[in-house]
């Protein structure tokens, strides 16, 4: 223990000289700085309507659902007076769309629904399904759908929770902190062992008191502290103590696996320039579950197989709770097992090729 407790300590003098330790915990800082200040809560603007309604059947509909005027302005939709005032708003503002209900001569009623070039055709849709609702219930049979139906329809969610709600830039935070705690181990194993691989410490360590063990421990000690603290920079100012010990327990089972990981490409390449290709490609995989993340529809069996899947869902069930928190466990007990394989793993084939080397 004493001979790891020195090593440990040689490990973090040298990752300050080679400002490795200062670079992580500045980055952090810089980091946090764009959450808080530069990236916004909100980078959804609402589009804005213009809606000329000349029947007041909808205008005076929406109002009726004690929606008054000014509140309905403030969600972006404008009530004018006619078609053209709709077009020189929709001039003004090229994120507008314009509504404009008009009453046929037989009764029937006639929307228009005035879009930009670029607008998507899923939008079109939307809009015109509501609108068909709308008119649907406000004035049948002039719709396809008699009144009775939708008292008889009721949606209900089984996921709790607000979020749709959650400012954006706490939602970019368990990518972050996966990207830049989790899997940076990865890359910086390769790095530190590298350096000690050019240094000719290895060498000089057979002949010294302390095994091989010991070395790779003593450079999973310094990764875990120094995650550690860059987790912490980034975690409390933005999330506080909630939640605080089951993310840094996500974390440190990430820097282990990331570091495990890079435990063999080190023992497998002379230089880091050597592995380079290697950690970029697994970097990228491991990457891959973000896109999961921000877009649940796509989530493919084959991508739970990736062990920073259980991560990311992991962070953003500690962050983000409703009634999810099963999940958490179940990534913590995943990432668990992997870690106990990779460790052992790479310490016996980084043993293995090193004696070889010699």
């Amino acid at each position: 223990m004493k001979r790891i407790g020195n090593l440990f300590k040689k490990d973090i003098i040298l990752g300050i000289k080679d400002v490795f330790i200062l670079l992580e915990l500045g980055f952090a800082v810089f980091i946090l700085l764009l959450l808080l200040f530069v990236i916004p809560e909100n980078i959804e603007k609402d589009k804005t309507a213009y809606i000329y309604d000349a029947t007041t059947l909808v205008k005076n509909f929406v109002h009726s659902t004690a929606e008054s005027a000014e509140a309905q302005r403030r969600k972006g939709s404008h009530y004018v007076d006619s078609r053209e005032e709709v077009i020189k708003g929709m001039e003004e503002d090229e994120l507008a769309v314009g509504l404009i209900i008009t009453e046929e001569k037989n009764g029937t009623y006639r929307v228009e629904f005035l879009t930009q070039p670029y607008t998507k055709n899923s939008i079109v849709q939307d809009v015109e399904v509501e609108m068909e609702d709308l008119m649907s219930i406000l004035k049948p049979p002039g719709g396809i759908y008699p009144p009775d139906v939708y008292k008889s329809v009721k949606v209900s969610s089984l996921q709790q929770g607000l979020r749709d709600e959650l400012p954006f830039n706490l939602r970019l935070l368990p990518t972050i902190l996966m990207y830049m705690v989790g899997i940076v181990g990865l890359f910086a194993m390769v790095s530190l062992i590298g350096q000690e691989r050019s240094d000719a410490t290895i060498r000089a360590l057979r002949v010294s008191p302390a095994s091989m063990w010991e070395f790779l421990i003593s450079k999973h000690l310094l990764l875990l502290v120094t995650g550690f603290a860059t987790f912490s920079i980034l975690y409390l100012p933005m999330m506080g103590f909630g939640g605080y010990p089951e993310a840094l327990l996500l974390i440190i089972l990430t820097i282990l696996m990331g570091s495990s990981i890079g435990t063999i490409l080190g023992g497998l390449f002379d230089s880091p320039i050597g592995a380079i290709l290697w950690v970029l490609l697994l970097m990228m995989v491991l990457s891959l579950p973000a896109i999961s993340l921000f877009s649940p529809s796509f989530s493919p069996q084959w991508l739970k197989l990736i062990p920073s899947y259980h991560t990311l869902f992991g962070l953003d069930a500690v962050m983000f709770p409703d009634n999810n928190r099963h999940i958490i466990w179940q990534g913590v007990s995943i990432l668990a097992v992997i870690d106990v394989v990779l460790f052992a793993l790479s310490g016996l084939i980084f043993n293995k090729l090193i004696r070889k080397e010699a």
